[in-house]
């Protein structure tokens, strides 16, 4: 992610964030890859192929609160199209 954003070194963090289920969270439902921009303020999304049952709107509403609180002004995912193998953004 970081090649294809083109980012300045030491000037953002990565972060893995799980979305988790059970009664007390002892499952990883899936693993988001993230990554904070800290020059531009923009925090990205890997959801690569991700389908959209793994993607509930607690686990998107989770995602936004952190980017938030990690001091984020705006919000990106990055999906790859498997079949047509080109990288697209998709602003959130």
């Amino acid at each position: 992610m970081i090649n294809l954003i083109k980012l300045a070194e030491d000037k953002y963090k990565l972060y893995e964030l799980d979305s988790r289920t059970g009664l007390n969270g002892s499952k990883c439902l899936e693993s988001f890859p993230c990554m904070m921009d800290e020059e531009h303020n923009n925090f990205y999304v890997w959801l690569g192929d991700i389908t959209i049952d793994k993607l509930t709107k607690t686990t998107f509403l989770n995602i936004v609160s952190f980017a938030e609180k990690a001091g984020a002004s705006a919000l990106s995912s990055f999906r790859i199209e498997i079949m047509l193998r080109n990288v697209s953004q998709v602003n959130l």
